[in-house]
């Protein structure tokens, strides 16, 4: 039997917890469960919690050889309906295939959004 339970949070570098919260909270729907002090805040979401994490040194979250895919994947109900209301709030969107596709948060993090739509 392994000895993790579970996992207790990820950490997403930011450089402005109210540009953050302004993001993750208002415009994405994270719920905010819990802050520590001005340098982290810790959100979820049905799935699950990330730590935003305050910091001036940020290192881009991001994969691949372009720096264009991410660790992180969040699920919607309708991929096509975020995506134009992400793009009517000025939120860069990359269509990817379809039901999926790649946002960029306000710090340069590169976030897949895709729905299980078929």
């Amino acid at each position: 039997m392994g000895v993790v339970q579970d996992i207790g949070h990820i950490l997403l570098p930011v450089d402005d917890m109210d540009k953050a919260l302004a993001f993750y909270r208002d415009l994405l729907g994270f719920r905010v469960v819990g802050k520590g002090s001005p340098v982290w805040t810790v959100i979820e979401t049905k799935g699950g919690q990330l730590t935003l994490w305050r910091t001036t040194e940020i290192p881009k979250v991001a994969l691949g050889p372009k720096g264009d895919s991410s660790p992180f994947e969040f699920h919607v109900e309708n991929f096509e309906a975020a995506a134009a209301h992400l793009e009517s709030k000025g939120i860069r969107v990359r269509r990817n295939e379809a039901h999926a596709g790649t946002i960029w948060d306000p710090f340069g993090n590169v976030l897949r959004v895709h729905d299980h739509v078929e």
